[in-house]
């Protein structure tokens, strides 16, 4: 992660820019968090994206392989006339158990690696059949020995001020970002490799999911790195909650970063996040200052998400706006 221009405790800002292009908003879809589909099959999501004038559903948390196969979710989607343009990858087999986890592809444990890699090719083999074009990248977390339970205490407390407990655990975790990261890029790139080959056949786009904290990968300057190697066939996905806790702990990066992640968006995750938190339902938290003056790409589709809380009318009110 980068470290320059920190401030945890501050108003979320970013670079601003004076002048934003205008450009025609991409298809939005409702993500299977609002509504997971385990317990009907989707039907619940399927009816309120249809209600809410969305064009389609995302499938994210809460959806596996496991139900792609055997629940009614596609069948009723495309039945209502329901695009499903996205999925984030990997997706569980099958719902996981109390206290289990999805392998990460950013492990550098070549086992746990491999695990993560399998499961994102099969939802990857799987695309093409009910037409999804775009793949959210979900590299997973970074365990570092400082532990982002400690920062997020400290946060809360507004401790985190230069000097203060929690700005020195913002400052471990970062250095051993560093030191860590030439091994979490290598990882990622070596997934990257296999991925990149399962999409083209399944004839899908990947879209990288962008950490929000040390504790996730890959970071912006990594995502960067990342781009340098595999160019337009590593596009990130531009995701407002996630750049806006970036934002707050000052590690954003520079208007320039910004803007070329903004231009080069295969997929556009609507979302607000609450102090660390992002992954509130639009309106429902905040988003940093200047983030709508970096236009996205026109044709990048558009995923809402938020809480399994959330009411029809927030998801209506949401689907709305982003409209």
């Amino acid at each position: 992660m980068d470290d320059q221009d920190r401030n945890p405790q501050g108003v979320p800002h970013l670079p601003q820019r004076t002048s934003p292009a205008a450009s025609r908003p991409g298809p939005v879809a409702l993500a299977t968090e609002l509504r997971p589909p385990g317990s009907d099959g989707g039907e619940a999501l399927a009816r309120l994206a249809v209600e809410s004038g969305a064009a389609g559903i995302h499938l994210g948390a809460g959806c596996t392989l496991e139900l792609l196969s055997g629940a009614p979710l596609l069948a009723t989607a495309l039945r209502l006339g329901l695009e499903i343009p996205s999925l984030t990858v990997p997706m569980p087999d099958r719902a996981l158990g109390a206290g289990k986890r999805l392998p990460r592809l950013c492990a550098t444990a070549p086992d746990e690696r491999a695990a993560a890699i399998q499961l994102s090719e099969q939802a990857l083999s799987l695309a093409g059949s009910f037409g999804a074009r775009v793949a959210e990248v979900d590299f997973g977390g970074v365990s570092l020995t400082a532990t982002p339970a400690d920062f997020a205490r400290h946060f809360a407390r507004r401790a985190c001020e230069q000097g203060e407990p929690g700005a020195l655990v913002l400052q471990r975790a970062l250095a051993e970002r560093k030191a860590y990261g030439g091994a979490v890029v290598d990882a990622c790139r070596w997934s990257i490799e296999r991925l990149v080959r399962a999409a083209e056949r399944g004839g899908a786009r990947l879209a990288v999911r962008i950490a929000a904290t040390p504790w996730q990968a890959p970071s912006p300057r990594e995502l960067a790195e990342l781009r340098d190697a595999f160019g337009d066939a590593l596009p990130p996905a531009w995701d407002p909650g996630r750049l806006s806790v970036l934002a707050t702990l000052g590690l954003a990066g520079s208007e320039a970063r910004l803007a070329a992640l903004a231009a080069a968006a295969a997929l556009v995750v609507e979302n607000d996040a609450v102090g660390l938190v992002p992954g509130y339902l639009p309106g429902l938290g905040v988003r940093a200052v200047g983030l709508a003056a970096f236009p996205v790409a026109a044709a990048a589709p558009r995923v809402i998400t938020g809480a399994a809380d959330s009411t029809d009318a927030e998801i209506t009110a949401a689907v709305a706006r982003a409209g």
